[in-house]
């Protein structure tokens, strides 16, 4: 039996005041490789934060390809419209949104393909707002974890 090659990629994103919106991007996919898990690592919580469908917050993984990186197929979304919503967002069991430092899950996309990285692919990191006021970003660490193909 073949044990597989498990590889954690990790940026720390900076907090966010409601209406800003930040990418950053990882460093590029050292082999090929399949995303089998992505993480939000919050380091503030969201317990006193208030929302409404109107205000909104996603974050999102992409997959920008190579070279000029141009490349949009996102890979894992979770979308925040209340503190209890982040709780079916990120299929964490709290009561109160993102919590600190314990880590969320996004969800992966349904399409399988998407989630095989060849390498030198840079993936990137996304939060961004939606709505006229947005909900503030708590900031933390976004944690992807690979396995080699």
């Amino acid at each position: 039996m073949t044990v597989p090659y498990v590889y954690q990629l990790t940026i720390d994103v900076t907090s966010l005041a409601a209406t800003i919106d930040i990418s950053a991007p990882f460093s590029p996919i050292p082999f090929a490789s399949q995303v089998t898990l992505v993480q939000f690592v919050p380091a503030q919580s969201q317990a006193s934060d208030t929302a409404v469908a109107s205000t909104l917050r996603t974050y999102s993984l992409y997959n920008r390809g190579q070279g000029a990186a141009t490349g949009t197929t996102r890979l894992a979304a979770g979308a925040i419209t209340s503190v209890s919503a982040s709780i079916t967002a990120f299929g964490t069991s709290a009561t109160a949104g993102l919590v600190d430092n314990v880590a969320s899950s996004l969800p992966l996309t349904a399409t399988t393909a998407f989630l095989t990285l060849a390498a030198g692919d840079v993936l990137e990191w996304e939060s961004s707002h939606s709505g006229a006021t947005g909900l503030r970003d708590v900031g933390g660490r976004a944690i992807v974890t690979l396995s080699r193909i």
